[in-house]
């Protein structure tokens, strides 16, 4: 393995709160050449970084990310307390936008952004394309859209977006007519999904596997064809990967 084969999945999410600026800043402090994060959308409709839409687990508060507008919602706290505990109970919910000039600082970084179903439901998709991706037109050769909508990609494909990619609902769903049109850049998927006697690299598109943190089982699906594997712990599998290359 190597770093080109690892993404930070959410942020380095072992050690800090998920999609928060710190946790994506700890993760190229750790080496991590690719992001991944979510988007939610306010309730005026401006990206952040979050996975669901409801506040309770990462935030501790009451409602979903709709019922806010960006200004209240960069004010409530994201630090995960039933796993962290308060640690980190001054981090509050990142904008899109703060992302996208942590990368602009780190040209050797790609993001990949998973735009999150719910989010284009509630401002469709159109609506939800056009803010999500003129926050990140500056950084748009270094970043992937991806989503399990698989509409909203192909209405990002058709308007051009240089990076495109899905999330596998189905096995079945790499031969539907709507896939194939997307020609996605990148398929992500679960690798307890991958039928047994299916070798990756068999398949056109990078192979981007999730949810791994053994350096093990992320070998043994990197020799099976997988491009690359997605983990929480992106700083131990880069370590653990020096101590098994020295």
């Amino acid at each position: 393995m190597h770093p080109q084969q690892l993404v930070a999945h959410r942020g380095y999410q072992k050690l800090y709160p998920e999609n928060t600026l710190l946790g994506h800043q700890k993760a190229v402090e750790a080496g991590a050449l690719y992001l991944e994060t979510d988007i939610q959308l306010s309730a005026d409709l401006e990206p952040v970084l979050y996975h669901e839409t409801r506040l309770k687990r990462v935030s501790a508060h009451p409602g979903k990310i709709s019922d806010f507008r960006l200004d209240e919602l960069i004010e409530i706290p994201a630090y995960e307390p039933k796993r962290l505990g308060h640690k980190f109970a001054e981090q509050n919910i990142t904008p899109l936008c703060s992302l996208v000039q942590l990368i602009i600082k780190h040209p050797d970084v790609t993001v990949y952004v998973e735009i999150k179903t719910q989010a284009i439901d509630f401002a469709g998709i159109e609506a939800a394309y056009e803010v999500i991706s003129n926050c990140l037109l500056p950084i748009a050769s270094q970043c992937y859209l991806f989503s399990y909508h698989y509409s909203f990609v192909k209405y990002a494909r058709d308007r051009a977006w240089q990076h495109c990619g899905i999330i596998l609902k189905s096995w079945r769903d790499l031969e539907s007519p709507l896939v194939k049109s997307i020609q996605p850049d990148t398929i992500f998927c679960k690798y307890q999904k991958v039928p047994r006697k299916i070798r990756l690299d068999n398949i056109a598109p990078d192979f981007v596997l999730f949810e791994i943190a053994d350096p093990k089982l992320a070998t043994s699906w990197l020799n099976r064809g997988a491009t690359k594997i997605e983990t929480f712990d992106i700083g131990g599998m880069i370590s653990e990967m020096a101590q098994l290359t020295n």
